[in-house]
């Protein structure tokens, strides 16, 4: 074994184990990363996806082109399927234990050089803690327990308000505190996704700087581009405001609801869209009790891989109210379509977002800001097409799914010595 891992070094391949508890269809911000990320790997990267099968509520069986993986990646990757899902949150431990099982046996027949892990689910918890495989592991930080506990005692909303993922860690916290912190230990490498996100690495999970690597999220510009003429006539001749993640109360929906009646106040025409899953129902009652008419609002549910582009490019202004961010890949998508982005200034927001030049910044919590900013990029065109095309121009220079693939695999190298 040791020999043939000296070969393939000698040949530059690196054979690659990526654990995607979020695939295709993609359900959230994991499973957009890992796309992203196995997309643009270069081609000296062997890579083999463990994964699950995913039910989306209201989304197909078979998804068209997000099920054609040569469409998808052009290139060939295995993928191994070892595991199911129909909810958000208990599939883990179903995964965790299909990692437990499985990957010992998938390594014994490819002998993996590198295991990487998305440490917000711990999918090789168990791997790791009974020290079933030894294989240098990188995991990429999305969030921590730790995190994901302070933020929720900033929501207002009532226990039973919550989506049903987020009712789960503030009963479980105890526990998935502690096997947060010990699956740290066992970590060889850690990537950041945002210099915010490496200070609560170093705060949360008590790891050295020496071991984590800041490396930013990136998108695909060919997918995620600007609007074509048509689109852009229609983008800018009707108000539309577009919400895209997941419906829950840490993205600070209710927020950007609050800010709905003063903005209809003076753009009695607009549209506010609300495009992801989650609690629905629960967004649409607090809509439905102040009055709002239902012609200025819809909400679209979950959308795949390749229509979010399409809505994205008819966006007015995007909105992310959210109470916090690493680096938000949905307003990365937004501002690589050309459009005028307002986020609350928190997290790793103020790092991708230069406030008057290429989006707007506001408090967190803030729905007259959040109005306010709105309004002035739907008063002023020009000022919201230069918003729009600055925009657009950070991310092809700094937030490129490339870059981040290239510095990503240099992480590889490093951990192979």
């Amino acid at each position: 074994m040791k020999q043939d891992f000296r070969n393939r070094i000698g040949m530059s391949t690196i054979n690659l184990c990526i654990i995607a508890p979020e695939f295709l269809p993609i359900w959230g911000g994991t499973g957009s990363y890992v796309v992203e990320l196995l997309k643009n790997l270069p081609k000296e990267v062997e890579i083999h996806v463990v994964t699950l099968k995913r039910k989306i509520p209201g989304m197909p069986e078979n998804s068209s082109m997000e099920d054609d993986l040569k469409y998808v990646f052009n290139r060939d990757i295995d993928i191994h399927y070892i595991s199911y899902a129909k909810e958000t949150f208990f599939y883990n431990l179903g995964f965790q234990i299909a990692c437990f099982r499985r990957i010992p046996k998938l390594h014994k027949e490819y002998k993996f050089d590198v295991l990487h892990s998305q440490f917000g689910h711990m999918s090789d918890v168990l791997l790791q803690l009974l020290k079933k495989v030894r294989i240098p592991t990188v995991t990429t930080v999305h969030g921590t327990i730790a995190l994901l506990k302070e933020v929720s005692s900033m929501y207002s909303a009532n226990f039973s308000d919550l989506e049903w993922s987020e009712k789960q860690v503030r009963i479980l916290y105890p526990v998935l505190r502690t096997l947060e912190l010990l699956y740290a230990k066992h970590i060889s490498k850690f990537i950041a996704v945002c210099n915010a996100a490496k200070k609560r690495i170093i705060m949360d999970l008590k790891v050295e700087s020496e071991k984590i690597c800041t490396v930013y999220n990136g998108v695909d510009t060919e997918l995620f581009c600007i609007p074509r003429k048509n689109e852009a006539e229609r983008k800018y001749s009707k108000p539309t405001v577009v919400y895209m993640g997941r419906m829950m109360s840490k993205k600070g929906i209710v927020v950007l609801i609050k800010a709905m009646p003063e903005v209809l106040r003076v753009f009695p025409e607009a549209r506010f869209l609300f495009v992801g899953g989650g609690n629905v129902s629960f967004y649409k009652e607090i809509i439905g009790k102040m009055g709002i008419p239902k012609k200025n609002f819809s909400f679209v549910g979950h959308v795949g891989y390749f229509e979010r582009p399409k809505i994205l490019r008819e966006a007015t202004v995007f909105v992310n109210p959210s109470f916090f961010e690493n680096c938000s890949i949905s307003i990365l998508e937004a501002m690589s379509c050309g459009s005028a982005v307002v986020a609350s200034d928190v997290g790793g927001n103020p790092e991708i977002i230069e406030s008057g030049k290429n989006g707007l910044l506001v408090p967190v919590f803030d729905n007259k800001k959040l109005a306010e900013s709105v309004i002035s990029l739907l008063e002023d065109g020009n000022f919201n097409k230069e918003i729009g095309r600055e925009a657009r121009r950070t991310v092809e220079k700094r937030f490129s799914s490339i870059k981040t693939a290239k510095e990503t695999c240099k992480i590889y190298k490093q951990l192979l010595g």
